[in-house]
């Protein structure tokens, strides 16, 4: 879930807390503030190492494209994820800190009604200090004023004390989540003869499409992460059409990744999944890959047609069943819907 993501954007950074690893003193002193500029680095260094000590706990250090070893090395500068979330919100973005050294962070979105929670970290280094826990009652504080009627997030499936932590707050298990991938050129690359695409470079023209399909399969306009996106250079917008209706839209990323992808209608979502599964192979990646959701039998079926495997098993959690994944695929990492 590299193949590389745009520099500052963490790794399949679905909120994570590892909770294995040495339990730090109880004396130990733990400050909260929040997030600065100057703390991105550590931040990326502290969300890599957490997910380091997770896979290597549960066995899929080695196969998981999300492995720190298969990533590229951390930059000083240039974190447009974390700088987004800085500058639209400052309320949703904590860190934790032990004696001055960063212990735990957590980053949270407000989406109309929706609060989604993009990561919660804790180091190993300092468990046992409640951290997790404070860091998440700072963070559901964080509404801008909104009326929440949903709250949501992804995380390990095989993490239970993170899904029990989630869970004390009404945040329930909804839907298991599958990270998949598939060597390029097993991607079939018949197109169908109901769509045309449009790649989209201008986000004000895309901006009102977007919105419209979103809400459809949503609910809720996404304006924000959609200009996120088209700010990265890494990643391709694609509006697709039937006739003369816009039936969907899909960001295919150069490391051969899928999603967001969002359809009008269930019934025309097959097809627009195996167009961007196209697009995708020939952004000349070696590997196709897609955040899969178990309910999403289509889905399921065409990436098994891509010759498409199951490399990591991740969690769904909502505070409310969410709408609909028959016709959306999230953003790869989890991160964001």
């Amino acid at each position: 879930m590299r193949i590389s993501l745009p520099l500052g954007s963490p790794l399949p950074s679905i909120l994570y807390v590892s909770i294995a690893g040495p339990v730090a003193p109880t004396l130990l002193d733990v400050s909260y503030r929040k997030a600065k500029v100057e703390d991105f680095p550590g931040i990326l260094n502290l969300i890599r190492n957490s997910f380091d000590g997770v896979l290597r706990e549960h066995g899929f250090f080695d196969s998981s494209p999300f492995a720190s070893p298969k990533l590229p090395a951390i930059p000083q500068q240039g974190f447009p994820w974390f700088e987004m979330g800085l500058k639209e919100d400052g309320e949703g973005f904590w860190v934790a800190e032990v004696e001055g050294k960063l212990a735990g962070l957590t980053l949270s979105w407000v989406r109309g009604s929706l609060w989604y929670l993009a990561h919660l970290f804790v180091s190993p280094d300092y468990q046992g200090l409640n951290i997790g826990q404070n860091l998440m009652d700072r963070t559901m504080k964080h509404h801008k004023g909104s009326t929440i009627t949903n709250r949501a997030l992804a995380t390990f499936a095989y993490n239970p004390v993170s899904i029990s932590l989630y869970a004390r707050y009404g945040i329930y298990p909804r839907e298991p989540l599958y990270w998949m991938e598939g060597p390029s050129q097993q991607v079939k690359t018949g197109a169908s003869t109901k769509l045309r695409n449009e790649r989209m470079v201008d986000f004000e023209k895309a901006r009102s499409i977007l919105t419209r399909i979103d809400e459809l399969t949503l609910g809720y306009p996404r304006e924000k992460n959609h200009e996120f996106l088209f700010g990265l250079p890494t990643i391709r917008c694609h509006l697709f059409s039937s006739g003369n209706e816009l039936v969907g839209y899909a960001y295919v990323w150069q490391n051969g990744r899928v999603g967001p992808l969002a359809t009008v209608s269930h019934e025309i979502f097959r097809d627009v999944l195996k167009s961007a599964f196209r697009l995708a192979a020939a952004e000349g990646a070696p590997n196709v890959g897609i955040a899969a959701t178990g309910s999403n039998e289509q889905l399921m079926q065409v990436a098994l047609e891509q010759k498409m495997r199951i490399l990591d098993n991740y969690l769904f959690m909502s505070s409310k069943p969410f709408p609909n994944f028959s016709n959306y695929v999230l953003y790869p990492t989890g991160a964001m819907l």
